[in-house]
């Protein structure tokens, strides 16, 4: 009882606080999430619009390639999301290139490369046909380290494959002993390489770069020179001796076409490249010359292999010594999309079929991953209305937030756009949200620790106090209220709180003390006294009786004033104590009820079908009680009893103020006068109890001479009774 109570007690609270904190946490998380959201929202907003405005100013200063460099840049800066710009016809412009990454795609070259530090050749063959693949190892050098940790000898590998269609060209010209042509072949590939690592530099804006690249060229063994000049001739980059004539810088310019010529008796192969002052250049070169300069790169053509296969491999190791030493000088800029546009460039070199690069953890960088574009729809969307688009989108089981913002073709812009449009493209933002989930379900987590480390400590707290103020207070009046229903009145309770738990211990203690009256009071009443009480109506107990049919017992102690006289009180009161407790037992015993004590006289009254049959033995167990202790009684004291059965009233007696329940009528009257005329140890019954057990086995009647008794004009016909002999 006391856990159910405990237990609905606290249950009730934790649903209250439950429903209570519950719904407080449940709509501060919900603000909380909705503040986060809108912040990402701002930030995909401000983000949006400050590429639009970049945008929008350098297509007006007229550098309309610095455009392509913005929104690079801006990629790079966004981490958390991606960017991409559109033309009024939903078709992307300045697409995000080489940013794709691809786990583990190394494969056991890769890796013996890596682990080797060596560079590795193999033949493969494929659907194209027969060629040499190379991978060669990208050492972590001192100056490298100053972005790349110190702890690995190997930042990663490039690997690199040639055309086949370009080696079957110059297997055909060896054939036809054209060697020329296979060497101008040969150093156009290296000196456009070369070119593309000098562009990327010098749009990083870090021309300083340029020594780097112009010293680790001339290193690798086949350089027999590289210099850059400045459209007027002179030199700005590598060693200021055997210088190309003026007159060579210039025609390359004048005819805007690479120039080559042999030197060192054909031993060597010059080609002079120019570069176009392009508009993204004008920024550092002005745009007064539409020539920046020309590239001279010489190569060692003597050294190169006149057959076929031969030349494929060496190729390939120059080539790939090439892009080692342009990829590295890049990566000193310190910005990734300057590496992969040169990565982008060379690989647009006819002569390469395949070049790709790996970390030291064989994952393929730069890759040019074709992503499905999900925002088209917007974009039309935001075209066609000329309006901010903006809603969540999941892409591949991930939530992203879109933003798409239409770029107005304004006055200023209608110069070089024309007035035929109003809107010139659109610029989207997507914006992972998984970040932003992560930390809404993280507060969620907290939130639910918190409220239910919150419960558990309210649980405890309450549970401590209710057992001590509630629990154990009533725990005690329980085990009282049960010692109570065993029988003992002599307990009380003991709470000390002065409040309702306390006042219901008083009221439970002086409940104990009128039960403990009850108890004693009932010793002096009949039993039958007690359930009349019982079954009496809210009115209270009222006068008057019933007539029934049973069986009346009278017992009275022979020889007991004669033993008074001769033995002191206070023996005479024990004794006589002695065998009346006896005698009420054995009535208790037999379903009897006794009716009252009149000195040393017992009255009992018996009821039921069995009535006479329980008043006869309980008669019989008597007299042999008496035998049993001829130590206590000795031969002066008996038992005489006398038992009749009739109709009687049955009921309260007296006053209104002082009552006994008790039964009377002649029947009673005559169950005394056999009780009078009953000898020493004799059981005298009237002749109509006797009908009622004048067939039981165990029981002997033995008709007695008629009496005649006070109250009755005829005698009376009388049995005693005995127990059957064995």
């Amino acid at each position: 009882m006391r856990n159910r109570l405990e237990l609905k007690i606290l249950l009730l609270i934790i649903l209250v606080l439950v429903i209570g904190f519950g719904s407080y946490v449940m709509i501060s998380i919900h603000r909380e999430s909705e503040a986060l959201l809108e912040q990402q929202r701002e930030k995909s907003r401000l983000f949006g619009e400050t590429v639009m405005v970049g945008i929008r100013n350098v297509m007006l200063s007229g550098k309309a390639p610095y455009a392509s460099e913005l929104v690079s840049d801006a990629r790079e800066n966004l981490r958390f999301g991606t960017l991409r710009v559109y033309n009024n016809k939903a078709k992307e412009v300045f697409p995000d290139e080489g940013r794709g990454i691809i786990s583990g795609a190394g494969d056991q070259h890769v890796r013996s490369a890596i682990d080797s530090k060596h560079a590795v050749m193999f033949e493969q063959k494929d659907s194209t046909g027969q060629q040499f693949v190379r991978v060669e190892p990208l050492l972590n050098e001192k100056e490298c380290q100053q972005c790349h940790n110190s702890n690995h000898a190997v930042r990663g590998v490039t690997r690199l494959s040639l055309n086949p269609a370009l080696m079957t060209t110059h297997a055909k010209d060896m054939e036809s002993n054209n060697f020329e042509q296979t060497q101008q072949e040969v150093v156009e590939i290296i000196s456009n390489t070369l070119a593309a690592s000098f562009k990327n530099i010098m749009l990083a804006g870090q021309g300083e770069l340029m020594d780097t690249l112009v010293l680790r060229t001339s290193r690798l063994p086949f350089i027999a020179k590289i210099k850059v000049y400045d459209r007027f001739g002179a030199v700005h980059f590598g060693e200021e001796e055997n210088l190309a004539s003026e007159e060579t810088v210039m025609d390359a310019i004048k005819h805007q076409v690479p120039v080559v010529y042999p030197e060192k008796n054909g031993r060597v192969l010059t080609r002079l490249i120019p570069f176009r002052n392009e508009e993204r250049c004008q920024v550092c070169h002005g745009s007064k010359s539409q020539w920046r300069g020309v590239m001279e790169v010489s190569l060692k053509v003597d050294q190169l292999k006149m057959k076929p296969v031969e030349l494929e491999k060496q190729l390939t190791e120059m080539l790939q010594a090439t892009v080692g030493v342009g990829f590295r000088s890049i990566m000193l800029v310190g910005k990734g999309s300057y590496a992969r546009a040169f990565i982008n460039d060379v690989r647009n070199i006819s002569a390469v079929k395949e070049l790709r690069v790996f970390d030291n953890a064989s994952n393929e960088r730069f890759v040019n991953s074709q992503k499905k574009d999900y925002g088209l729809d917007f974009v039309r969307n935001a075209l066609m209305k000329d309006t901010i688009i903006e809603a969540m989108q999941t892409i591949d089981g991930e939530e992203y937030l879109v933003r798409y913002s239409t770029l107005r073709n304004e006055k200023r812009c209608q110069v070089c756009h024309g007035d035929d449009h109003t809107i010139r493209g659109v610029v989207g933002v997507t914006t992972s949200m998984a970040a932003i989930n992560a930390t809404i379900d993280k507060n969620q987590i907290y939130s639910l620790l918190a409220g239910a480390l919150t419960i558990i400590l309210v649980w405890v707290v309450l549970r401590v106090f209710i057992k001590v103020v509630v629990v154990n207070p009533i725990d005690t009046i329980g085990k009282v209220v049960r010692e109570v229903g065993n029988g003992n009145f002599s307990i009380s309770t003991n709470i000390g709180s002065n409040d309702e738990i306390g006042d219901l211990g008083i009221r439970i203690n002086e409940m104990i003390i009128g039960l403990r009256e009850r108890f004693h009071l009932e010793k002096f009443v009949s039993r039958q006294t007690v359930d009349y009480v019982q079954r009496a109506s809210e009115l209270g107990v009222k006068l008057g009786g019933e007539r029934k049919v049973a069986t009346v017992f009278f017992s009275d102690v022979r020889g007991f004033t004669a033993f008074s006289e001769k033995v002191e009180p206070e023996r005479v009161v024990g004794m006589l104590n002695s065998i009346l407790s006896r005698q009420a037992a054995i009535v208790k015993k037999f379903d009897g009820d006794i009716d009252k004590y009149v000195g040393d006289e017992l009255v009992a009254v018996f009821q039921g079908e069995e009535m006479v049959k329980n008043a006869v033995q309980c008669s019989i167990e008597i007299q042999q009680m008496m035998r049993s202790i001829p130590e206590m009684t000795g031969d002066d004291i008996a038992i005489g009893i006398g038992i009749n059965t009739g109709e009687m009233v049955m009921g309260a007696m007296g006053s209104e103020d002082r009552m006994d329940f008790t039964v009377i009528g002649d029947s009673v009257n005559l169950g005394a006068r056999l009780c009078n005329a009953a000898g020493r140890g004799q059981i005298i019954i009237s002749e109509y109890s006797a009908q009622y057990i004048m067939k039981d086995p165990s029981i002997t009647l033995n008709k007695l001479s008629p009496i005649k008794v006070k109250g009755k004009e005829s005698h009376i016909e009388i049995y005693e009774a005995i127990a059957k002999e064995q």
